[in-house]
Formats: C-alpha cells, structure tokens, sequence
C-alpha cells in the first residue's frame, strides 16, 4: 500500500507543478515508465546531483503538452544564483536586467518586470500554477524577492496552453516550491552561505533550513514541510555619467569639425545599498485514500531594499560649457568631442535614500477527486495579500548662491579634464574647491511616500475524463473567478530652502538666496565618494548632503525641522486610488494520441473565454482656486467602470519521428493587461479659457481606466533531439504579431459638460516580434576516466522586432518603426559542467548584445537610449564530503564588466557603471 501511494501522490505532486491543475498533468507531465517498469518502481529511483537535474528538466520539456523550458534543483539549495531573476538568465529565450549588483528591475520603475521572454517584458509569473502580483502597481510578482533556496524548480511556458492563466503575452514563469511527497521519507536540510562583495567591502550571507516527512496513518498517507530562509546582501555601486551632447557653434571649439556635439558636462554616481529575505513557506499534503488528496501551503515572502544614491554633478543653468584656452581638444570620426577641457563647471551635490519593503502572503488549498479510474476533479482556492511601501528622500546642497546665477559668474566654477574616447576619465584641476564646505549652500530637500495595497481570492475547478482505449486521451474542463482589490497611494513633495524661509514653489523671492553652510550644520554635510571609487578615474573628493541618524523617514523629518518645516505624512485625494477587477473565466481543452501513416502524433486543443470587469475610483480637479484639493467633500468623484471580453485559443500538436525525435508545433492567442497604475482614475483639468490653438480645447491629465489589454497572436515550432538522459539539441522558430502596446497619447473626454484634450496613456501602437532559439545540453560519458564528468549546456536566442514609434513624427528625422525596448537581438549562454564522484564544478558565462533601454532618453533630442552589450563569467565548485555534507565556493562577475549606456552613438556615451564582484562559500547539510 505505501508503494501505491507514493507512486500516485508523486505523480500528483508533478501536475500541481506544472501550472495548471495536476488532475490535468498527471498523464502528460511527468515522463512514462520505461516498457516492464510499473510507476511504483520508477518512484524508487533516486538521482541526485546536476546530472539529476538536468535529465529531470529535460524529462519535462519531452514530455510536456506545451513548449516549456524548465530549471530543476533536485538538490536542495543547490542553485547557485543570488536570486531567482539571475536562475532564469540560463533559459533560452530569457533575457533579464542587472540592477544594483544583481538581477532584477529599477527601484523606481518596479512595474517593469526584471526580465523579458522573447523580447517582450509583458510576463505573467505564477507560484505553483497559481496567479500572483506584488502590490507596486504592477501585474507581477516581484521575482527578485523570492529566494532560490525555496524553489523545486522553475518552468517557462513560451507558448501556453488553455488551462495556464492569461496575462502574458511573452510568456508564463511559474516557480514551483517544495512540498512533501516530493521526497520519499523524511529530509532535514540546512544550507549557511556567507558572501563577499569586492567594491562594497562587505559580508552578507543567507540561512535556509527545511523539514520534510510524510507518516502512513490509520487515515491514509500525510506529509509535512517547513522551510524558512533568511538572506542578506550588499552592492555598490560606482558609475560616471555624461551630461547630454549639445550642437557646438561654428568657431565655439578649437579644431571642432562641422556639424559637432560636446557633452554639457560630468557627474558621479556613488551608491551603497543592501537586500534582505525573509521567505517563510509551509506544505500539508493528506492522500486521505486511494482517490481524494488534499493539498495546503502557506507562503510568505517579506522583502526589504535599502539604499543610499549620491550623485555630483554640474549645473549650467542654460550656459554652455566654455573651452579652456590652451587645452587640446579630440573628436571621433563622427564629430563628437571626446577630449577636452572645460573652465566653468560648477557643481552640485545630491543624496536620495529609499526604503523599499514589500510583503507577500499566499494562502492556497487543493483538493483532488478521482471518482472513477477515468474521472478526476480538481478544486483549487488561493487568498493571496500584498503590501509596498517605500520612504524615499532627497537632498541637494549647491555652489552656487541662487538658482539663477550663471557658471561664468560663480566664484567657485572649477576646470575640468575630460577624456571619455575608450575608459573614461574626468578630473578638476584645484581639487580643493570642490571639498570646502564654505562653497556649498543647502538647495532643496525632497519626500517621496508610497503606502500601496492589493488582495485577491481566486476559486477554481477542474474535471478531467481520461477514457480508455480511445484516440480522446483526455478532455478537460474548467472555471476559474478571481476578485482583486488595490489601492494605490503615493506623493512626491519637497521645498526649497532660502534665507527668507520656505518656498513651496521653489521660487526664490528677489534677492534671496541659497541658505550657506555654517559650523552649526555640519552634520548634515558628509566627505565622498567611496575609497578607490571608479576604479581611481575620476575626482577622489567631494562633499555630499547627509542626513541625521535614524531611518530613511525619520532623517527626513528631522531634516525639515532643521529648516523650519514639517513633513504632511499624509495623502491627498488626488494621490489616492482604488481598484476592483472581477475576472471570471471558462475553458476546456481536448488532448488527442493517434498514428497517421504510421507516425505516433498527439496533441490538444484548447479555448479560454474571458470575462473581465475593472472599477476605478478617484476623484476630479478642475482648475478652480476657490476648492480645497486636500477635502474630498469638495470635489467631484469619479469612477469608472468597464467590462471586456476575451476568447484565447491555443494549439499544440506534436509528431513523434523516432524514441527521441519530435517535432512540436503551436498556435495561441494571448492578452496582457494594463498595470493598475496605468489604470488610474483621478483627472486633473487646467483651466476652460486656456485652450490649444489646434484643437480649441483646454487640456488635461489622467490615468486610463479605459485601456484594453495587448493582443497577441503567436506560433511556434520547434525540432527536439533527445539522444541521452542529460542530453539534447533542440531548435525552434517563433512569431508573434501584437497589437495595442501602451504609449502615451491624447483622448477627448468632456467633464461638466466642455470637452478636453485629456493626456494619458492610450494603446497605440503594434509591432511583430520573430526569431529563433537553439539549445544543446550534453554529458560526455563516452570520455576515458576522469574526463568522462565534462559537460556542457549552451543556447543561442535570436530575436527581431520592430514597433511603432509613439514618438515618430513626419519629417522629424526619428526612426517610425524601432525595436522594442529592453530586447538584445542576439544572446547566449555557454556554461562548462563537470561531476564526477564528489565533485561537480560549473563556469557559467552570460552575454546579451546591445539593446534599446528607452525610446528617448534623457535630453537626447528624441534620440534612442541604448545599452550596450554586456556579459557576466560566474563560476562555482562543490564538494560532497560524505552523503550528508557538501561544501560549494562560487564566484560571480568574474570578468568584472563595465556597463555602459550611451545616446543614440557610442560616441555619444550617457552612463558607465561599475558592480560588485561576489564571492561565496556555503555548507549544505542533508539528512
């Protein structure tokens, strides 16, 4: 009896992970025993190791009803990334960001997923097949939070099938956490990793510890797992920047060739951050008999990001930089000065500190049915709770005395050497100007408050027939509801200090200006940058505003109160929104096995029907000095409320030449929705008598409610070689036609009955996405001895796209169709394995060509930023010292990149960035 029942639990536990119900998996997911074997017997086979895990990754992609790319960690802790974005950069097809020393998305855009499949960022991440979002105001889960340690494995559904939930267009990431049966007895497992990162000169480290057992009880078979990690990281962060190119004059610059550009001037970016995980998790399972399984888990991921951003930089207040005399001055072939000398650069110094936590809460329960040996029911109920919050400030200290004066007239303009024709270089000739504290004057201090909620009850069932004998292998059917709310709430205040007192405007009165430095404020100016920063290329010392003790929010508010002001802590109205989204769905899906001439051929056929209704709310602001924006009793609500309809076929069918041949093809349509922070509702209206002399109309702003979802319509093949255990080659063809990317734009709405050109946030644009991805993974057994534990994994993504240009306007010289952004056309991943006995080692080397970052990037006269091609050598080696204790040394960013933006033109360089190199050692303990 317990041999049937961990044989059927496994086999359960396999279709809960593959995202859709496990009573519709447990035929098509896990891999057929071999001919003679039954399922109890192949359930007894243990394999450990990254040999294991590969061959378990590639069992589920061979055998799969959709196209799907998996990472497996057999061994528990064994993945060897900081977090789960860096784990997903080893996919074919996966591209991510690298922000701040690790994989993952800006502080201030974390709506933006972290990574792109296929070029397209619109993802839909699942946990354990379920839906989930963080509450930033994005439709994703913030994957960087979610800590390695946790997951059984990771799959990528590149073309989903009808019973995967809707949402993204690019794909569908479901990381699958550990549960119970997934062992056959009881397992303890603690990992202790401690870790060095170079520029910071920092320790951080993480701790997980799992328990695992599973009991036959006079009540059928139970399972038990706890597991908990703790994690905490440090990065630094150092990298120049270059001020925005402008049109030298004819005569402006010695030796300028016509047609030349110069940058305006220099900055620094100094930054120190940390990360902290804190991920508690929980699994029940009860095979409470031969046919009815229950299934509880409980998650919750807490995260925490602290950092500290100081910048130094220019000012010219509208003055172009002026050439030293005598200097030598360099252009590149293209008219853009490289090299040179400045003589009336005055500088100012900022700091701007976020607290970023977030909170993730999921509540699931499973319950599986199998009436009969043909039937099976699947009922499946998730409350899933979210919170963001973040406290931000800013600080700006200047040289200059107000913010008009000229930096020709400035008694503290400084000479600059520049050099940025390879490695860049920037230097001031009297270092000593820029570290006197008696030529700084306090500016302005910033607020930023952000208090954001979300919670969702999801409902689902499922019933799946497989009838015996019958070219119908299975037919599935299923409804899914789920309810969200969240709220939005986020300000952005500030003021300018001045010697008459505060402006809230930041209009200095006349004659007044900037408050200067004093002995009786020197806590709040602090000596910089880092020691040896950048690499000792750029200027060694310089003055930053600093803050006094305490937190992030509590600095700042003692801050203000140092300059006679006091913080609000409070949200207006206008600076608040709520959202309702009621998603029922239905489908069903029909999976056929037949030979034609011979040829074993299987696939399914699926629709997923939609219905969608959004309510949002918020609040109406004309242009009327008489009503309080602060009292809601004054102004006029508004809520807006919507319903659309969806229908999403999908098609998969595969032909199976051979044992280890295959040919897959497929077709689906897909949705993403808009962001809830695209979503809106507050309008803010300027005044009727100010109208647009083209339209007549007075204009506006909002968010919109109104927004349809992206439209995708995609289609795959692909050609899959299965020659060994471990061992595969694999090719396969996409293209995706999408209609209805977002942009900004301009609507007619009428309020109090007179129209208005309302700006806001439109679908505007389509675009197509085509391209190809190969693979091969392989163990070379065949080898004599010692070499006979060498591997290799490598993949080859290629993608081209091109989309409407929203910024593209006639004769204005900017390209109308460009690639989408954050897409390298070309990528790779070329990763060395070795395994023999105890020993296993892995150097991992990542490369991703260039790619658009922005449209337009900042002050680049509507020209593209793009980032440059980067890449990243990680390695590890592990150690099994006995069957309980295994020792593993890894190291990451080995080949220590620069990273590097620039605008339009290479030449024409915008960012250089310098990260941490991260060194690790862990012990794993197993029993």
């Amino acid at each position: 009896m317990r041999r049937k029942l961990v044989s059927r639990a496994s086999m359960m536990v396999v279709g809960a992970m593959m995202a859709v119900p496990a009573a519709a998996q447990t035929s098509s997911s896990a891999p057929p025993p071999a001919s003679g074997q039954d399922a109890a017997e192949v359930s007894e086979i243990v394999v450990t190791g990254v040999r294991a895990s590969l061959n378990s990754a590639q069992e589920l992609k061979r055998h799969s009803d959709q196209i799907v790319d998996s990472i497996q960690a057999q061994d528990i802790g064994k993945l060897p990334d900081a977090n789960t974005v860096e784990s997903l950069q080893r996919i074919a097809g996966v591209q991510i960001q690298r922000r701040y020393g690790e994989g993952g998305t800006d502080v201030d855009h974390r709506t933006q997923p972290a990574i792109a499949i296929r070029g397209l960022t619109q993802v839909r991440t699942l946990i354990d097949g379920r839906d989930t979002y963080s509450a930033s105001g994005g439709r994703n889960f913030d994957i960087e939070a979610l800590p390695p340690e946790l997951l059984a494995g990771i799959d990528v559904y590149k073309n989903p099938s009808a019973e995967v939930i809707e949402g993204g267009i690019g794909g569908v990431v479901n990381l699958r956490t550990r549960l119970p049966f997934d062992q056959k007895g009881q397992v303890i497992n603690a990992t202790a990793r401690g870790s060095y990162y170079d520029l910071a000169d920092k320790w951080g480290g993480s701790g997980s510890a799992l328990y695992s057992n599973r009991w036959e009880t006079g009540h059928g078979e139970m399972g038990l797992l706890l597991n908990g990690v703790y994690s905490k990281s440090q990065y630094r962060q150092d990298a120049l920047l270059v001020q925005p190119f402008f049109n030298i004059a004819a005569g402006g610059f010695p030796g300028a060739p016509a047609g030349a550009r110069a940058p305006l001037g220099f900055q620094i970016y100094d930054e120190l951050g940390e990360r902290e995980r804190r991920t508690l998790a929980g699994a029940f399972q009860w095979a409470i008999s031969d046919r009815l399984d229950l299934t509880l888990q409980a998650l919750d991921s807490r995260y925490r990001f602290e950092r500290t951003g100081r910048y130094y930089y220019n000012i010219t207040h509208g003055q172009n930089p002026t050439p030293t005399p005598g200097a030598s001055f360099g252009y590149a072939a293209d008219g853009r000065l490289v090299r040179g000398s400045y003589d009336n650069m005055v500088f100012e110094s900022a700091r701007y500190d976020q607290d970023l936590k977030s909170r993730n809460t999921n509540l699931t329960g499973r319950l599986v049915w199998r009436p009969t040996d043909t039937l099976t029911t699947t009922f499946d109920a998730q409350y899933l709770k979210s919170s963001y919050d973040v406290d931000a400030n800013g600080f700006v200290i200047s040289q200059f005395a107000d913010g008009s004066e000229l930096p020709s007239a400035s008694p503290n303009k400084s000479t600059v050497d520049f050099d940025i024709s390879s490695d860049p270089t920037w230097t001031v000739r009297d270092p000593a100007l820029l570290t006197d504290p008696n030529r700084y004057r306090f500016a302005y201090l910033a607020d930023y408050f952000t208090r954001n909620n979300a919670d969702q009850l999801a409902l689902r069932y499922d019933v799946k027939w497989e009838p015996a004998g019958s070219i119908v292998k299975s037919v599935t059917a299923g409804v899914r509801y789920a309810d969200s709310d969240v709220t939005l709430r986020g300000y952005g205040d500030g003021f300018c200090t001045f010697t008459s007192g505060n402006s809230p405007s930041c209009a200095a009165p006349a004659g007044a200006g900037y408050i200067p430095y004093t002995a009786a404020r020197q806590d709040l100016i602090i000596s910089g940058p880092a020691p040896g920063f950048f690499e000792g290329r750029t200027v060694s010392g310089v003055l930053y505003p600093d803050f006094p003790s305490g937190g992030v929010s509590e600095s700042l508010t003692k801050t203000y109160q140092i300059f006679g002001a006091q913080r609000r802590l409070r949200f207006n109205p206008a600076e608040i929104n709520r959202q309702g989204e009621e998603i029922l769905t239905g489908y069903a899906s029909v999976k056929l096995g037949t030979e034609i001439l011979g040829l074993p051929v299987d696939g399914a056929a699926g629709l997923r029907l939609i219905q969608t209704k959004t309510a949002s709310s918020g609040y109406l602001f004309p242009a009327d000095p008489t009503i309080d924006p602060t009292n809601p009793d004054d102004l006029q609500a508004v809520t807006v409320r919507r319903s659309y309809f969806e229908a999403l076929p999908s098609v998969n069918l595969r032909a199976m030449f051979t044992d280890t041949l295959q040919l897959r093809l497929a077709f689906s349509k897909a949705i993403a929705r808009p962001d809830f922070t695209q979503m809106a509702t507050n309008v803010n209206l300027g005044p009727p008598i100010t109208v647009n002399p083209s339209t007549g109309r007075p204009g506006g702003s909002s968010g919109n409610p109104l927004l349809d979802p992206i439209r995708s319509t995609q289609f795959d093949a692909s050609l899959e070689w299965y020659f060994s255990r471990a061992g595969s080659l694999t090719a396969g063809v996409f293209h995706k036609d999408v209609d209805g990317f977002l942009a900004s734009g301009r609507v007619v709405r009428t309020y109090n009955g007179v129209p208005y050109d309302i700006s806001t946030t439109v679908n505007a644009n389509s675009g197509k996405i085509k391209g190809y991805e190969l693979a091969y993974q392989q163990f070379y057994d065949f080898l004599p001895g010692v070499f006979s534990g060498l591997g290799l994994q490598a993949n080859y993504t290629y993608v081209d796209s091109s989309v409407e240009n929203p910024f593209a306007t006639p004769g204005g010289g900017i390209p109308t169709l460009v690639p989408l952004e954050k897409l390298s056309k070309h990528s790779y991943n070329i990763v060395g394995l070795y395994e023999k006995g105890p020993l296993s080692a892995r150097v991992a080397y990542n490369w991703r060509g260039r790619y658009l970052d922005t449209t337009v990037g900042s002050g680049a006269n509507g020209q593209p930023q793009i980032q440059a091609p980067y890449a990243s050598l990680d390695a590890s080696i592990g150690y099994n010292l006995n069957s309980h204790v295994a020792l593993t040394l890894e190291a990451v960013n080995l080949n220590n990149r620069m990273n590097r933006t620039y605008i339009g033109s290479p030449t024409e360089p915008l960012q250089y960035t310098l990260n941490d190199r991260r060194l690790a050692f862990s012990v794993r303990v197993t029993y």
